[in-house]
């Protein structure tokens, strides 16, 4: 048994035990104020290392992480303990479910009643009282064994046709929400599925949070070429264009090794090389992609017909400065102070067609550009490649 001398070590985690006040002491017209304040002669304070916690009242969820990765096969599922007391429970059920908020426009632009928000509410699960057994793993048996007799485990799964965690970066002149997907995990007190109170309800934001796979660093690189021939001229323009690695991460510098034949009768202007981010909703539309640049690069190289060009251009795979409005797609912050680092690529479930997909797709293209002028047109070549983010 746990003395009151201060603080002691329980397998790993540092147990707090506090002296509570006697109930005695307290005058007869303090009532609400015994509401509030536990009576107990001793209060049990668990302090868990790297965990999260929120509470409702009475009710207490704890989750020993809140970024959950996606595997593209599969979701780690959200595995967490729920403390209650049954006083305050009495009769009623306590459950647990998954939020998904999909806004697919600026709060700003909404008017007329009409709102850009989406919201469903995924895989309802009734933690008390328990409905089934589950195999808890090591940290739930940990926290069950400290936090008593009513502590309950639960498992709940993400939706396997949602997007991961997404939102537009915040421009100076943004004041309202922005494009983007979120996930909550939200625990209430009710007496069926459907009676759900904001008073007897509580949230907390999860990531859903891409891994690459490792079949993809093991690809060969990207590697393209294009051969165009033009009305106002003779002959063909050829380019070559490569990339040396399939994936990179935020801040990689990024070299882009390209050829250009001139075999036309006219003259090669300029050549220009950017990073493009491409993002789509595919509920909507399959065929509108926003494009955003991050990064480019403009040289004038004034290629003669008849002569060739072979250069190397780096490019920084970087979240660009705040604009007066967002337009690129970031990873989901948790707080506000977390630096910008782009959205990762989508990568989608081999078994998952892209246009069932609710929420937002993103992919990334280096773009290379021989201009030759106003009434000849341009050459374009895109290079698709990988963007992953560190666990």
């Amino acid at each position: 048994m746990a003395s009151t001398s201060g603080e002691g070590d329980v397998q790993g985690h540092n147990l707090v035990v506090k002296t509570g006040r006697n109930p005695s002491e307290w005058k007869k017209n303090t009532a609400k104020r015994k509401r509030n304040i536990n009576i107990n002669a001793f209060e049990v304070v668990l302090r868990l290392p790297q965990s999260e916690s929120f509470c409702l009242r009475q009710i207490t969820v704890y989750l020993a992480k809140r970024d959950y990765i996606d595997h593209a096969t599969h979701v780690d599922p959200i595995e967490g303990v729920l403390s209650l007391d049954p006083n305050y429970v009495q009769s009623r059920n306590v459950y647990v479910q998954i939020v998904l908020q999909f806004r697919f426009g600026r709060e700003d632009d909404e008017s007329m009643g009409y709102s850009f928000l989406k919201t469903l509410y995924i895989g309802n699960t009734r933690v008390y009282p328990p409905v089934s057994e589950i195999t808890p793993t090591e940290i739930q048996r940990n926290l069950m064994a400290k936090l008593g007799n009513f502590a309950f485990a639960f498992s709940i799964d993400f939706p396997t046709l949602a997007s991961p965690s997404y939102t537009l970066q915040q421009g100076w002149e943004d004041m309202g929400a922005l494009m983007g997907i979120e996930y909550e995990l939200m625990a209430y007190v009710g007496a069926n599925e459907s009676d759900i109170h904001k008073r007897s309800t509580s949230r907390l934001a999860v990531r859903r949070l891409v891994e690459c796979p490792k079949a993809l660093y093991q690809m060969a690189p990207p590697r393209s070429s294009l051969s165009k021939t033009f009305f106002t001229c003779s002959g063909a323009l050829c380019i070559r264009a490569g990339l040396p690695a399939p994936v990179f991460r935020p801040d990689d510098e990024v070299p882009v090794s390209i050829v250009i034949r001139n075999q036309t009768s006219r003259e090669v202007k300029r050549v220009k090389v950017k990073l493009v981010q491409q993002a789509q909703v595919p509920m909507f539309s399959l065929k509108e992609v926003k494009e955003q640049t991050l990064i480019k690069t403009d040289e004038p190289i004034a290629l003669a017909p008849g002569a060739s060009l072979e250069r190397t251009f780096t490019l920084m795979v970087t979240a660009p400065a705040r604009q007066k409005h967002g337009e690129v797609f970031l990873q989901t912050k948790k707080t506000a102070e977390d630096p910008d680092v782009l959205a990762p690529s989508t990568i989608l479930n081999p078994s998952v067609d892209i246009a069932d997909i609710f929420g937002i797709h993103v992919n990334y293209v280096v773009r290379v550009k021989a201009v030759f002028g106003a009434l000849t047109g341009d050459a374009v070549l895109d290079l698709p490649f990988t963007l992953a983010i560190e666990r």
